[in-house]
């Protein structure tokens, strides 16, 4: 076909495949547009996994405590740790579990009185 510009222009459909009118994918908004499966991040945060290694904290001895407990929600969970984070705390408490201690413990004046002239037996 010739026009007063010589040969007419192809179509788009007769130069071969085209990228117009393809397919696309249904958009899933505007809050997973920028992550196909959510934002990724570390897997582990920081966070110590309780019964997972030797407790080196008061907070990692009450999660190992609480992780023993079957059958507790996590709401009575974290109202527990609270309860038992606020008891260890208060100073009259931790005075009477000193003095329980040393009431029965290896320190205690039953152990530390030597006055028969024994001694306890050497431990090393």
């Amino acid at each position: 076909m010739e026009s007063r510009y010589g040969r007419t222009r192809p179509k788009h459909y007769t130069m071969g495949p085209s990228f117009l009118n393809q397919p696309n994918p249904e958009f899933p908004g505007a809050a997973n547009a920028l992550y196909k499966y959510g934002p990724r991040g570390p897997a582990n945060k920081g966070r110590r996994r309780p019964l997972s290694g030797e407790p080196m904290s008061i907070e990692h001895h009450i999660d190992d405590c609480l992780a023993r407990v079957k059958g507790l929600s996590p709401g009575q969970k974290s109202a527990l740790k609270a309860e038992m984070g606020r008891m260890l705390r208060d100073l009259s408490f931790l005075r009477q579990l000193t003095e329980a201690a040393r009431a029965s413990g290896p320190w205690s004046q039953a152990a530390v009185d030597h006055s028969e002239g024994t001694l306890p037996p050497f431990a090393g």
